[in-house]
Formats: C-alpha cells, structure tokens, sequence
C-alpha cells in the first residue's frame, strides 16, 4: 500500500513542476512578444522591426556636473543642457536630413 502512495506523490510532484515549467516558458513568450510589457505599462516589446523614435545625437561634457546634448524626436531636434538640479531645453528645430554620404557609408557596411 506504500508503494502506491509513494508513487501517486512522486507523479503528482513531477505533473506540477511540469505545469510551472510550462507557465514559466508562456510567461517568457508573452515576454518576448509584448504582451505583458503593453498591458502593463503601454509600451510596446522587444522587437527587431520596432523603429526608434527617440535618437541621442551628440553628448558634450561641460563641467563634471553639466553636459551639452542634442536629442532627436520624430522629426525634432532638441538641444537640452543637463545639469545637477535642472534641464533646460537650449534650442528645438526641424531635424537635418541625412547626408548622402552617410546614406552611402551605411548601404556599403
């Protein structure tokens, strides 16, 4: 009569940790896919197709507690001075289009 009882416990511990290994890996893929990231927070996954709209330009270091940087939006750049206490935007302007030779520099890598 043991024998039974012991295996109906050792195939009932195996059968759960079947389960939370199985929900474990759906977690990870709704993860991966985007799923919990947006219903939680509203942002979109992790993905390979995703284009940035946020780009850091250009960083210049002032003084250990300032720096100098140019922050692309959509099509906006921003010129913002970071500081210890405070950030001030400097400038906004229309972004530059992109040079051709930067466009011939990337198509050849």
């Amino acid at each position: 009569m043991t024998d039974i009882v012991d295996w109906t416990h050792y195939f009932f511990a195996v059968s759960v940790l079947a389960v939370l290994v199985g929900a474990l890996g759906l977690f990870g893929y709704a993860v991966r896919r985007g799923w919990i990231l947006q219903g939680m927070t509203g942002l979109r996954g992790f993905g390979a197709g995703m284009e940035r709209r946020l780009n850091l330009k250009e960083t210049l270091v002032i003084d250990p507690r300032r720096r100098v940087v140019i922050v692309q939006a959509d099509d906006t750049e921003h010129v913002v001075l970071l500081g210890a206490e405070a950030e001030t935007v400097l400038a906004s302007r229309p972004a530059a289009a992109p040079r051709t030779s930067d466009i011939e520099t990337e198509d050849a890598a």
